[in-house]
């Protein structure tokens, strides 16, 4: 048998949650069935799974220990082995092996306290893997975390909030505990959070304007679709823009807010309008970045496009948020984090007669 206190840092979540994410192997079937056994129980009583985590509570885990490596993925369990009351495991897969996630560049980044993390992603990582082998900037994040002094919160995986395309650099925000990912989960789904890119772009443009259009997901192809009329299935899209400075070679600089956030939304929104992202190989024009290509010399391969900055709204009370990510939002209010341009934009931009804040 072992017991887990519950911290301040897992406490707020349902039992069930906090069960999945501590036992990274178990699938619901066998936790539940574990629960109504009393295999685990909750302050030694029997639990139903949807309880409320309080700080000071204590989850009574009756496994053998064999069983507990293997749930939580440390080692697979020997054939006919079971737990300690004698209940049998089902089939399951063993963990998988795979190579350890490379290291996160400490320069990436930008911010850190104890909840949250902000680093800058460079272009070519994918935010989050497609398959089991790749190589991806949440189990950077994950094993970056769990290498600092690591046992606050015994049941949870540090991981990234929001996503950029594989292709796009610059700000990523993760959650490092509990409180810092439900804080940031709601600011970003309530779009609360002012977000900032920066792109080099095709043609001309003299003011500042606001875009809104419909968009839906061509899955098959993993393409976005835009239209200016709603049709079945197409959500609205908003970005405001505004030019930064009239480049060499027919390009503009442009600095874009994220009003809503949709899958490759400003790609395919400024191609729609007539602006498409230097270097974009799915909605971009490729003529043009060719001629610029060989124009200039320039290595065009990566789109043009950087998450720049993000601005912490106001704090305001929010009765779904824990007391902890509560006072987290207020640390946070009104400030703001910004990524620098990579070297490979920062050439590119200053080549094509441009500078920008660096």
């Amino acid at each position: 048998m072992r017991n887990l206190p519950i911290g301040p840092l897992d406490a707020g979540q349902r039992l069930d949650k906090y069960l999945l994410r501590y036992f990274k192997e178990a699938d619901k079937g066998f936790l539940y069935r574990m629960l109504r056994k009393k295999n685990i129980t909750l302050n030694g009583k029997k639990a139903a799974g949807g309880e409320k985590l309080a700080e000071g509570d204590v989850v009574n885990v009756f496994f053998s220990e064999e069983t507990f490596a293997k749930m939580q993925g440390a080692e697979p369990l020997a054939a006919g082995s079971s737990g300690e009351r004698k209940e049998a495991l089902p089939a399951g897969r063993l963990p998988a092996q795979t190579a350890p996630p490379r290291a996160l560049d400490p320069s990436a980044v930008v911010f850190e306290n104890g909840h949250i993390l902000i680093v800058s992603k460079p272009a070519g990582l994918l935010t989050q893997k497609a398959a089991a082998g790749d190589d991806s900037l949440t189990d950077r994040i994950a094993a970056y975390v769990k290498a600092q002094a690591g046992p606050a919160s015994s049941g949870f995986t540090a991981a990234a909030a929001n996503r950029l395309d594989r292709n796009t650099s610059g700000l990523v925000l993760a959650g490092k505990t509990l409180p810092g990912q439900q804080l940031l989960s709601f600011l970003l789904r309530s779009r609360l959070t002012e977000k900032y890119y920066v792109c080099l772009a095709k043609g001309r443009t003299e003011q500042a304007f606001t875009s809104t259009l419909y968009w839906r997901k061509e899955e098959e192809e993993n393409r976005a679709l835009i239209s200016e009329r709603p049709e079945e299935g197409a959500r609205p899209i908003i970005l405001r823009a505004e030019p930064l400075a009239h480049l060499r070679e027919g390009t503009d600089l442009l600095r874009v807010q994220l009003i809503s956030g949709r899958s490759h939304q400003i790609r395919a929104q400024l191609a729609y309008l007539g602006h498409p992202i230097l270097g974009d190989g799915k909605y971009g024009d490729a003529a043009f970045t060719r001629a610029v290509s060989q124009r200039t010399g320039l290595d065009l391969r990566l789109q043009l496009l950087h998450s720049r900055e993000v601005v912490f709204p106001p704090y305001a009370p929010e009765e779904s948020l824990s007391e902890t990510a509560r006072a987290l939002w207020r640390d946070l209010a009104g400030r703001s984090f910004t990524a620098p341009l990579p070297a490979y934009f920062r050439r590119i931009l200053e080549a094509l007669g441009g500078r920008y804040g660096e």
